[in-house]
């Protein structure tokens, strides 16, 4: 997984990949991938919106309150990255565990 996840993204850092996702999604700003901003999977979701605004039914987007709520978030985050051609390296349980 990880020579596949480098030849996706080169010679990127970690911190170069952060800053490029907060500067897509604007109004939500992770300071690394352990960011428990990123279990609610609403951050997940605006950047898949960021890449393709259509794509997101905002209507299936939940505040994340709750677990049941960032559950939802996560598997939907997922879908909407699948649907934009991503390569997922983690399952929904990931995302609300912030692994």
């Amino acid at each position: 997984m990880r020579i596949h996840y480098l030849q996706i993204i080169g010679s990127k850092t970690e911190q170069d990949i952060i800053a490029w996702a907060n500067s897509a999604v604007g109004e939500m700003q992770i300071a690394n991938f352990r960011d428990k901003q990123l279990a609610d999977g609403r951050f997940l979701i605006k950047l898949c919106a960021s890449i393709e605004p259509r794509v997101v039914n905002w209507d299936l987007v939940t505040p994340g309150e709750t677990d049941v709520d960032r559950s939802m978030n996560a598997k939907y985050a997922i879908s909407i990255a699948r649907k934009l051609g991503a390569i997922i390296f983690l399952v929904w349980d990931d995302v609300v565990e912030v692994n």
